[in-house]
């Protein structure tokens, strides 16, 4: 007689135990967020979701299976053990669900670990920039002397290029290079270290809104640095899209077929020329003061 119940990690619908709502519905239904329990236990970790968090089901999952593995086949199942344990810790510290993805390599999975990793590594960032556009934080500001504003801005100048050219290469080159040729298995280890570059990036585009934010510089470039605002931190919304787009396409389960995200990196209608113009106001009153020829 089957007793046992098929039940979700991260629950299914709002409300229910554990439920992220943060996951797209193809991270719910994945094989990797369910575990098998008995109808006694099933009730009894739903009921009290905040003593049996999501991490203590996945323990409960893998010592589980290491024990039924032991029991089947000894030997091989004591090796198996000591492989996924090296592999493991190749990548680091990663999500339990990100774990079961390299271990399971269900169907679909080189896209599920790259939007898994994706999420885990980047979501600090985009909650910190959200605090910043709020100004729920504040650090110690950095003069900027007058003579080396133009410096300053050609610095913040060039910064927002290489953002922009390092996410166009991550999202079409490394992606793709990490998931393998049609036909050929992903590399798990590059599908992580690519994410996690994703992740670099963010940090990087928040370090550059804050040297923006809380620089200062004097009145004349107040323009332009107000002009500067904002657009580093708007990558963030860009990478975000990868993970989505990989969740949403997944969860129908397409069997072949061509996929495409257009990722268009735009600044505000006119920036540049404003900013430009915004420059050339700052450099002709300063020449007007006779401060810097």
């Amino acid at each position: 007689m089957n007793v046992g119940e098929a039940a979700h990690i991260y629950g299914a619908n709002p409300g229910s135990a554990r439920y992220d709502a943060g996951m797209l519905p193809a991270q719910r239904s994945s094989i990797t967020n369910a575990i098998w329990l008995c109808g006694n236990c099933h009730k009894l970790v739903d009921d009290d979701s905040s003593r049996y968090p999501a991490g203590l089901l996945f323990e409960w999952q893998r010592e589980h299976e290491k024990h039924i593995g032991l029991q089947v086949g000894k030997a091989s199942a004591h090796l198996r053990n000591r492989y996924e344990k090296r592999h493991l810790q190749k990548f680091g510290e990663i999500s339990y669900a990100a774990e079961r993805l390299i271990l399971e390599k269900e169907p679909y999975w080189e896209y599920l670990l790259t939007a898994q990793v994706m999420r885990d590594e980047v979501q600090p960032y985009l909650r910190r920039a959200h605090a910043l556009r709020r100004g729920l934080y504040i650090k110690q500001c950095t003069r900027v002397p007058k003579k080396g504003s133009f410096y300053w801005i050609s610095d913040r100048s060039s910064e927002i290029g290489n953002l922009v050219r390092a996410l166009a290469a991550l999202a079409t080159d490394e992606l793709a290079t990490a998931w393998g040729a049609p036909g050929v298995p992903g590399d798990d280890e590059l599908i992580v270290e690519t994410a996690r570059l994703f992740s670099e990036l963010c940090k990087s585009a928040i370090e550059i809104e804050e040297n923006i934010r809380f620089s200062r510089l004097d009145s004349e470039f107040e323009r332009v640095q107000n002009l500067f605002i904002g657009v580093t931190v708007g990558l963030l919304e860009h990478v975000e899209r990868i993970p989505n787009f990989l969740l949403e396409t997944i969860s129908a389960k397409p069997t072949s077929g061509q996929f495409e995200l257009l990722l268009k990196i735009e600044l505000p209608e006119g920036w540049a020329e404003e900013v430009s113009e915004a420059i050339e106001q700052a450099r002709q009153r300063i020449i007007a003061s006779g401060e810097i020829d």
